[in-house]
Formats: structure tokens, C-alpha cells, sequence
């Protein structure tokens, strides 16, 4: 793992600064405050996670992986793979709530979680949630295709 944890904070380096030099160019609109600082937290946060990679990887205290992935494991993500593309694909056409529903009640079941009730409560909670604190409170916009 240690080569794959070096390779891989490697690669994510230049993302994030590209993250932060392409925020620049963003616009300041009057109404919304600085636009910049979503993009700048998140490469922030990856970039302090890439950091503690190297970091263990270089003193030799990369996690170890059991076994490789074995058939049931390799199904889920799979299936986690396939539905997330699906979810990209539609989200733009359908909305974003009538997505992301069935999108986390189709994950929650991929990853073997068998409590309908949770399932559902989960599925339908927090796409309201991020809709309610997002759309209609920050005024970030969301898909809204051809149902919500």
C-alpha cells in the first residue's frame, strides 16, 4: 500500500492547487460574499488529507488492506460504480431531489443495508435537508430537471 498511498498524494497534489488557482478567476456577484471559499475548503481539507498519506506512507505506517477483494466486495463496488454514473447521467434531467432519493436508498441497499425503515428515513431526509440548506437557504442552485 505504501507505493499506491505515494502515488496516489502524488496525484492529488496538483489538483489542489489547481483548485485554488482556477478559483481566482471565479467572479465576485454583489449578493452571494466570495464564491471562492467552497472550492478553496474542500482542496484545503484534501490537501491536508494527502498530507497525512505521504506522511504515513513515508514513515512506513500505511494502512494494510486484509485481502484483495473478493466476489461480494467486488459486486458492491460495482454496483456502487454503476449507480453512482447513472446518478451523474440523470441527475441534471430529473432534479436533483427526485435523484438522489432512489440514488441513496439504491446505495444504502448496495452496501448491504437491510433496515427498510432506515433506509428510506436516510434516502428521503437528507436530500431534503441538503435541498432546504442549500437552494433554499444559501441560494446555491441545484438541478432541477423535469420533476424537482
Amino acid at each position: 500500500m505504501k507505493t499506491v498511498d505515494i502515488v496516489a498524494g502524488v496525484l492529488l497534489l496538483p489538483v489542489c492547487i489547481w483548485v485554488f488557482y482556477e478559483s481566482q478567476t471565479w467572479p465576485m456577484l454583489p449578493d452571494m460574499g466570495d464564491p471562492r471559499w467552497i472550492p478553496r475548503g474542500v482542496a484545503t481539507c484534501l490537501l491536508l488529507a494527502t498530507g497525512l498519506l505521504l506522511t504515513r506512507a513515508f514513515q512506513g505506517r500505511s494502512l494494510k488492506l486484509d485481502s484483495r477483494l473478493e466476489s461480494k466486495d467486488r459486486n458492491r463496488v460495482f454496483w456502487v460504480t454503476v449507480l453512482t454514473g447513472a446518478y451523474v447521467i440523470f441527475v441534471e434531467r430529473l432534479g436533483f431531489i427526485a435523484t438522489t432519493v432512489p440514488y441513496l436508498f439504491s446505495f444504502g441497499l448496495a452496501l448491504g443495508e437491510r433496515r427498510w425503515l432506515w433506509l428510506t428515513l436516510f434516502a428521503v431526509i437528507m436530500p431534503v435537508a441538503i435541498y432546504l440548506l442549500f437552494a433554499a437557504t444559501l441560494n446555491v442552485p441545484l438541478p432541477s430537471g423535469l420533476l424537482i
